[in-house]
């Protein structure tokens, strides 16, 4: 039965590649040492050969590096995922605006305290 319900079925319209083990790795071996790498290879793969990316990926690929950060990277993804998968937006729309947001109070903190605050009045 398995057999003639897989003859059936057609091609996908997206370029999995290896994100499906690649996500199992990660968060049920909780391997989490090669996490970007079959991501990095599935979206690769997919730009190269003219395939769609599958959903999540670019949305993923960018929580890692922000994980890592790469803010200028995480935010490049998400607007990625945002304009492939429009549903999407809200949410990533979200992602972007936190990842400036902790982008803003790193620089602040980086400041000098002088610089952060106003100067006495006499």
């Amino acid at each position: 039965m398995a057999t003639a319900l897989a003859g059936c079925a057609g091609p996908s319209i997206y370029h999995w590649g290896d994100l499906e083990s690649g996500l199992h790795n990660r968060y049920v071996t909780q391997d989490h040492g090669q996490a970007d790498v079959y991501l990095l290879e599935t979206i690769r793969t997919a730009e190269q050969q003219k395939l769609k990316v599958p959903p999540g990926a670019y949305a993923d690929y960018g929580f890692i590096l922000f994980k890592r950060g790469d803010r200028e990277g995480a935010i490049a993804s998400f607007e990625k995922e945002k304009l492939l998968f429009p549903e999407s937006s809200a949410f990533m729309t979200k992602l972007i605006e936190r990842v400036k947001q902790k982008e803003a109070e790193s620089t602040k903190k980086a400041l000098p305290q002088a610089a952060v605050t106003p100067e006495a009045q006499p």
